[in-house]
This record gives structure tokens, C-alpha cells and sequence, in this order.
């Protein structure tokens, strides 16, 4: 038990590391994320079935990618100009640029029974 103790605090203090790194800059949401992060740790402190502790250990662990990988802050520089803040570690997918030309397939019609 004690050595899930040491990964459950392990993964408190990565995820307020990560949280001053996503959103460096923006006091609001850091803070907001700081609490956030305290109130779930603070609600699961007295668990005692290993079983949830490793499910709530791992959902910690998801959080902290999902932070690294899919938050982009976006600071805004002048009227309708904005700067993405993109690390390494974002996840960058395939974009397709809109073609006003394209043919679209007629909307299926629900049959009702």
C-alpha cells in the first residue's frame, strides 16, 4: 500500500508540474487547474481498495498526456490575431483544407417504424 501511496503523491506533483507548463502565463487557469487537481486528490485521500487506487492512478497518468498532448493555449497579439503556444509534445493531426466545390451526399432519410 505504501508503495501506491508514493505513486499516487508522485503523480500529484506531475500533474501541478504539468499544469504550470501548459498553461504558463495564464494565472486564471492555473489556478483553476491547481484546485481542480486538489479536489479530486483531496475526495479519493481515503480510498483503501488497491484496485481503485491504480484505477485513479492511471486516470492521473491520462489526465497529465491529455495536458501535454491536447491543450493549446492561444494568446491573443493584436484584433484578430491570435499566437498558438504548440510544443513538441502536442499532438498535431492531418488538417484538410475545406473545398467550397465539394459535392456532398443527400441526407439519409429516417424510416420510422
Amino acid at each position: 500500500m505504501c508503495a501506491l501511496r508514493k505513486e499516487a503523491l508522485k503523480w500529484y506533483k506531475t500533474l501541478q508540474r504539468t499544469k504550470d507548463q501548459v498553461f504558463a502565463g495564464d494565472q486564471r487557469a492555473i489556478e483553476a487547474a491547481r484546485q481542480r487537481i486538489r479536489e479530486e486528490y483531496v475526495k479519493n485521500k481515503d480510498l483503501t481498495n488497491e484496485k481503485d487506487i491504480k484505477e485513479k492512478i492511471k486516470i492521473a497518468h491520462d489526465v497529465d498526456l491529455e495536458l501535454r498532448s491536447a491543450v493549446v493555449q492561444a494568446v491573443k497579439i493584436d484584433d484578430n490575431v491570435y499566437q498558438a503556444k504548440i510544443t513538441e509534445e502536442t499532438r498535431k493531426l492531418e488538417n484538410t483544407m475545406f473545398d467550397p466545390n465539394a459535392e456532398l451526399p443527400p441526407p439519409r432519410s429516417k424510416k420510422c417504424k
